[in-house]
């Protein structure tokens, strides 16, 4: 090779050898420095994620407190241990009591199967009623203000020709637990 070399002239000597430098710079760019840059990227683009990250996690720790709050403003409703037979009648004390309140006369009361869905229980009874329109609207308010989630699903209601009758009503009412 070196008499290949020695056969040119000083000026393609110096080309051959500033090629061979230029070469050699790029193969060490492209093995050694590009990997080391890629990862220095790669561990920016890391570093900026997991700030953002630990930014979102500084607020969550920072509403603990409030969390809490409102996990225990709802606990009443995560009775996971109770068995369905216990929740079912805790349902039935509810509508009869709130019925009572309301002066609805409460004339059937039959409970359905319990429904379930993950970790979501829907309790159902359903209900046979006799009172006045006024007292009707009064049950169905309490019963939607309760605080055992508790929903009028369905509502039948008719009377007779007669105004002075009674309003026969039957209602669906449903109740959801999270166990």
């Amino acid at each position: 090779m070196k008499s290949w070399l020695s056969k040119l002239k000083p000026r393609e000597q110096l080309l051959v050898w500033a090629t061979a430098g230029v070469m050699l710079a790029c193969l060490f760019f492209r093995f050694a420095v590009g990997p080391v840059l890629d990862r220095l990227e790669s561990l920016h683009r890391e570093t900026a994620l997991r700030a953002k990250q630990w930014v979102a996690y500084q607020r969550t720790v920072s509403g603990r407190d409030e969390i809490l709050r409102v996990a225990n403003r709802y606990q009443y409703l995560m009775q996971g241990s109770t068995s369905d037979d216990e929740e079912t009648s805790r349902l039935l004390k509810e509508v009869e009591s709130i019925a009572r309140s309301a002066r609805v006369t409460v004339m059937n009361l039959k409970p359905r199967p319990v429904e379930s869905s993950n970790m979501v229980k829907w309790y159902e009874v359903v209900i046979d009623t006799e009172c006045s329109l006024e007292g009707l609207t009064r049950f169905i308010y309490e019963i939607e203000q309760s605080p055992l989630l508790l929903r009028v699903d369905r509502l039948d209601a008719k009377q007779d020709e007669k105004l002075q009758n009674p309003l026969k009503a039957t209602l669906q009412i449903s109740k959801v637990v999270i166990s």
